[in-house]
């Protein structure tokens, strides 16, 4: 079992997501750290751990989408869990997951809730996302429907050449997961095994606006729709996208809950 952690100028939380994976109930495992060409304190902190679980690749800057496929290339796991750089995995994530992963040999992946703490939109709750294949599918017409920080996935699905796309700009999970599920089953627990930060400081915040990710997420929202041989009405809900980002708070948790992703403070 391989964790992986992409990382680039994360030193507030980047000791609090790796002491989360080494504080797993499943203690077999490799944490593997890559460092994106960090140049605040990132580096020195990751350098400062002993563990032998812990594996640190320190390289020049190449950007997110290079680093998760770079990282997963390097995994020696037979499962990959990913783990973004300022989340915390909860304690029984990884037993659980590969729990699930060993008992469905159909499954290449598996996901879970979220405890969320959004400072953008100052929210907190905990987010559920569809248990089944067909409802996880399904959800793939309308948003994202799992959360990158909870996955995990057979390593070998890069002998299928299936890996994150080093050239796509971002919502680079998303692509990923949709070349994932053309081929295999995929589902999420229904219990929260991480605690995610949603933050403007974040990778995806900062680095793209907000247009370019809606439209881009219509794009995707558009494929699964005819990939996973869903309703043609359904591409009613890529074209809302566009809207969705101006609309006030108040009003996008019910949305979302219309949407099928279920919330609770």
């Amino acid at each position: 079992m391989t964790a992986i952690i992409t990382v680039y100028n994360e030193e507030t939380w980047i000791r609090s997501a790796v002491d989360s994976l080494l504080n797993q109930s499943l203690s077999d495992l490799e944490v593997l750290v890559l460092d994106d060409g960090s140049d605040d304190g990132t580096s020195e902190i990751l350098d400062s751990y002993t563990d032998p679980r812990v594996r640190v690749i320190h390289g020049a800057r190449m950007g997110r989408a290079p680093a998760l496929a770079k990282a997963v290339e390097l995994a020696r796991g037979k499962y990959v869990a990913n783990l973004d750089a300022d989340d915390d995995a909860y304690p029984d994530r990884l037993r659980d997951q590969v729990a699930f992963l060993e008992a469905n040999p159909d499954h290449a992946w598996i996901g879970g809730g979220e405890d969320r703490e959004d400072t953008q939109r100052d929210e907190q709750y905990v987010r559920y996302y569809p248990e089944h294949d067909a409802d996880v599918r399904r959800m793939a017409a309308k948003c994202i429907p799992y959360c990158h920080s909870a996955i995990t996935f057979r390593r070998d699905l890069i002998d299928q050449g299936i890996n994150y796309d080093p050239k796509q700009p971002f919502l680079i999970d998303f692509e990923f997961f949709l070349r994932v599920a053309a081929k295999h089953k995929v589902a999420n627990l229904q219990v929260p095994v991480v605690k995610r930060r949603a933050h403007a400081k974040s990778f995806f915040q900062r680095s793209f606006k907000v247009s370019d990710q809606n439209r881009e997420l219509s794009r995707l929202c558009r494929i699964a729709r005819r990939e996973f041989g869903l309703p043609l009405w359904m591409e009613a809900y890529p074209i809302a996208r566009t809207v969705y980002p101006m609309l006030p708070t108040f009003v996008k948790s019910p949305i979302r809950k219309v949407l099928g992703l279920s919330e609770s403070k």
